[in-house]
């Protein structure tokens, strides 16, 4: 026997709907590029952010263009700048030894923060002129950073002036040799200044480049022959914190090439009177 089936009233059962599928987690990308060294989980520190100025510069000047904790990163690279030019410094200071050591490791330091107070600003109005989007946090957070890479390459070069000093290079060899290794901090700081305005925006960058580039090397040549000496003469009796101004920085290093070449001039360094 068949059962007979419902009437059809003429309304059709609707189907049950489907179970809606659970969202799909969109990653939200942060202020920084992806790092080689791995992945951030925020703006990093301390060590931590010193070790990736070395590893990932990258990722330190993409910090300073998007703005984020200038503040934490001034003060590590501002630490930075203290012992890594103090330690410099005081590798200066030992051709002399004594309290030179002292002047020199607390000298160098200030030289550096000078100059960055001093060229913070000159950056921002720079780049006002040039219609180019500026900031004196950002120019400041830019310069630091400069500052405290070359602060860096001068400690990988303390051994240099250390096996100068053991080997008795002597005081003119030893002063092409200081201004040597200071210019090649100069040189790799003003290459990330390079990169940190070229990566802030494209806009009359070169033009910026080459007028702060000239302005960052006199000013900081500047504050190292204002604060001398840093290796002291032989002769001298006296260990003074400063020297008194005395001719130009060229003048002192085109004399210490000639010296150390055998070629010295007696009106710039009279030899001592000797009794009959």
């Amino acid at each position: 026997m068949i059962a007979a089936s419902p009437p059809f009233d003429g309304v059709a059962t609707p189907a049950a709907a489907p179970a809606p599928a659970p969202p799909v987690p969109v990653p939200i990308a942060g202020p920084f590029p992806t790092s080689t060294t791995g992945p951030t989980t925020g703006p990093t520190t301390g060590l931590v952010l010193v070790d990736q100025l070395l590893r990932d510069r990258t990722a330190v000047l993409a910090r300073i263009a998007a703005g984020v904790e200038l503040a934490a990163l001034m003060r590590t690279f501002v630490i930075a700048i203290v012992i890594g030019a103090g330690l410099a410094g005081a590798a200066m200071g030992s051709f002399r030894g004594g309290v030179q050591i002292v002047y020199a490791a607390v000298k160098l330091p200030l030289a550096l923060l000078a100059t960055a107070a001093l060229c913070a600003p000159a950056l921002t109005a720079l780049g006002r002129a040039l219609g180019r989007p500026a900031s004196l946090t950002r120019d400041l957070a830019l310069v630091v950073t400069a500052l405290a890479t070359g602060a860096l390459l001068l400690v990988a070069l303390v051994p240099v002036l250390l096996v100068a000093r053991a080997v008795e290079l002597d005081y003119h060899g030893s002063i092409l040799l200081t201004v040597g290794c200071s210019a090649l901090g100069g040189l790799i700081a003003v290459a990330v200044l390079a990169v940190g305005v070229r990566s802030g925006s494209p806009r009359d960058a070169g033009v910026l480049v080459a007028l702060f580039a000239l302005l960052f090397v006199v000013v900081g040549a500047q504050m190292a022959w204002t604060l001398r000496p840093w290796l002291l003469r032989p002769r001298t009796a006296e260990v003074p914190f400063v020297r008194a101004v005395e001719g130009s920085l060229y003048d002192a290093v085109l004399g210490s090439a000639r010296s150390a070449r055998g070629i010295y001039t007696r009106d710039g360094a009279p030899l001592p009177e000797v009794s009959p």
